[in-house]
């Protein structure tokens, strides 16, 4: 078997970009672990669900791209704190919206300059022309990937 038939995996895009998105998790999740003792998911719910002020928990799986049983995990956790509420949906009466608390709106300003900052220090190596240039790079895979559908 030639080299060339082998798949050299550390320079495949998508095991890069997983490697990548690991580490800058991992990374990141120290600043809202030690701020206020939240899992990656609890961050990514309460992230979303005040981006759109009310949520259905199907919403939040969408927007986040995670599993319901993680969602829905981290929905119960943030309730427990008194970080979110469910309340029945204006519109359907069988349905449940998620709803931030007093204590969950203060708590996500007092993590959204620490945010800010954290990313600010990781492309702290980047001039403001590379910064936009990746983040129209990112964009553009983004729609490669979803015009292609289910690759």
């Amino acid at each position: 078997m030639s080299n060339k038939s082998i798949l050299d995996i550390s320079q495949f895009l998508p095991y890069q970009l997983v490697s990548l998105s690991t580490k800058v998790s991992d990374d990141f999740a120290q600043v809202y672990s030690a701020e206020a003792s939240l899992t990656q998911a609890q961050w990514r719910v309460l992230s979303h669900l005040f981006n759109l002020e009310i949520a259905t928990a199907k919403q939040v799986c969408e927007l986040a791209n995670m599993d319901k049983s993680t969602v829905s995990r981290a929905i119960k956790q943030l309730e427990e704190k008194q970080l979110l509420r469910l309340t029945k949906h204006p519109a359907d009466k069988r349905a449940s919206v998620l709803q931030a608390t007093e204590e969950g709106l203060k708590l996500y300003k007092q993590l959204t300059p620490k945010a800010k900052e954290w990313e600010s220090a990781l492309l702290s190596n980047f001039t403001d022309n590379e910064k936009a240039v990746f983040r129209e790079l990112i964009a553009k895979l983004s729609r490669s990937v979803e015009e292609k559908g289910e690759i």
